[in-house]
Parts: structure tokens; sequence; C-alpha cells
């Protein structure tokens, strides 16, 4: 089985961007795409949650190549997502975002829910509300471990975001978390998710505080009986590389179930 640290990396153009994946892990199943968090590389998913968790799709979405304003903002990241999965030929996957890529995950749901059989969002927010709370040394030696593991891959890495790549995510996040943004963001909408949906997040998180999860679970309650929230405890915005083999235990779960109950 092919896993992280030597999964081949390839490139397909979609829509006229050059968009860099790799796809290993399993060799039956739905495809796992994931999305990024901020200024993250497809060298940056830790192998101790990824390589034995499903059929995984990891890809850089950025924009680093590109211009024009449909990547200056989440959708349009999703619409890239969206295509990049049809230029696969997958009839379908399930969705994980993680921090920001978890805002992309949220709208490629809802402009593609055709293509996304269930969604998985980690440490992330609706498109707008609060940010801010405190780190410990315990947490500094986990994210060395943590920081080893993604770098055993030592061959045919992915460069890492530059100043106008990081500019163009932090301004994609300022409109986010804009009011007025109904027609690119997920608040007003999030009703429409019908799929089952997976919301994991961290009792500390000093990024995107636990109420902005919650507001996501609140919301999608509201018209779907099938979405659920996991907190994991005493841990911050990294929750999924502190606790990798447990949270891939909980996704491999979530994913697998004929219904989640």
């Amino acid at each position: 089985m092919s896993i992280q640290q030597t999964a081949k990396t390839r490139y397909v153009d979609v829509d006229g961007i050059k968009v860099a994946y790799r796809h290993f892990g399993k060799a039956t199943g739905v495809p796992l795409p994931f999305n990024q968090h901020f200024r993250g590389t497809i060298d940056h998913w830790d192998p101790l949650l990824i390589n034995t968790l499903a059929k995984i799709l990891l890809f850089d979405n950025y924009g680093g190549k590109s211009s024009g304003s449909v990547l200056g903002i989440f959708a349009g990241w999703a619409e890239v997502s969206a295509s990049l999965v049809k230029a696969l030929r997958f009839k379908q996957v399930d969705i994980f975002g993680f921090s920001m890529g978890g805002m992309v995950a949220q709208m490629i749901a809802l402009n593609a829910p055709d293509i996304a059989r269930r969604l998985i969002i980690g440490g992330s927010s609706p498109s707008y509300g609060e940010v801010h709370s405190l780190p410990i040394q315990k947490k500094q030696r986990l994210g060395r471990e943590w920081w080893a593991r993604i770098n055993e891959r030592t061959e045919d890495r992915s460069p890492y975001v530059n100043p106008e790549q990081t500019a163009r995510q932090a301004g994609a996040a300022g409109k986010w978390f804009s009011l007025g943004n109904e027609e690119t963001g997920s608040y007003s909408r999030l009703y429409e998710l019908k799929m089952p949906v997976f919301i994991a997040n961290k009792d500390d998180d000093i990024i995107v505080p636990i109420e902005n999860n919650i507001l996501i679970y609140k919301l999608l309650q509201k018209s779907n009986s099938n979405a659920h929230l996991h907190i994991y405890p005493d841990t911050g915005h990294g929750f999924l590389n502190e606790y990798a083999e447990m949270f891939a235990a909980h996704v491999a779960l979530f994913l697998d179930m004929e219904r989640v109950v």
C-alpha cells in the first residue's frame, strides 16, 4: 500500500490551474480529499493520521500559479476542489477540511452536493464568528513529534507557501469572516447540507474557538439529524495531530457506518 512518505506527486490541469496531488492509501472505498489549513501544503498532513485511514487524496489548492478573483474567496477554492474530483473521474467523495480547509469543505458540500457523500469539518468555523485563548510545554513536544513525522518524506516535497500565496489565503479568510458575504459564505446556507456531517474540535484553541464549531453544529441541527460533534480534551488547534490515531479511528468509524447514530 502506498503511503504519504512515498506516494508519487502527480499533476492535473483543472480549469487552467496546475494542481499537484497524491492519491494513496486503501485500494477500495470512497476517496477522501483533504482540504488544507492556512499556509499548509500536501506535505503538512500527518502520516500517523492518514496512511491507513482511507483512499486518500491530498492536493495543493492555494492558487499559487493562478491569477483572478475566483481564488480570492473560499468558494473559488471549493470550485477548484470540485473540478479536481471530476477531473480525476471520481463520481462521489467524502470531504475532509481542517481549519481554513474546513471553510473550503463547507463550500464544496454546499455548491457541489452531488459529489459529497459525507463531510468532516475539523477546527473550523462558519463564515463569520469570533476568534481567540494559550499553549504549554507538552504541546511543544507533541508539535516537534508531528513536525518530525511530516518530514519523514524527503523527496519530491511540495514547496512552502510563499508570501504572495500567504497574502491570498489571509485575504480569503478576511472575506470569510466579514459581514455581507452571504453569496460566497456558508453561514446562511448550512441548512442545505443533508449528507452526514462530522464536526471535530478541541477545548482550547487560540485560532478558531470551540464556540464556532458548536455554531456549525447548531446551524446544521435545524435541518440535519445526522450531524455529529466530537470535542477532544486538553488540546488546541492541532488536535488532529495530537490525537492522530484516535481521530483517524473516529473518522473511519464515521465513514464506514451505514447510518451514523
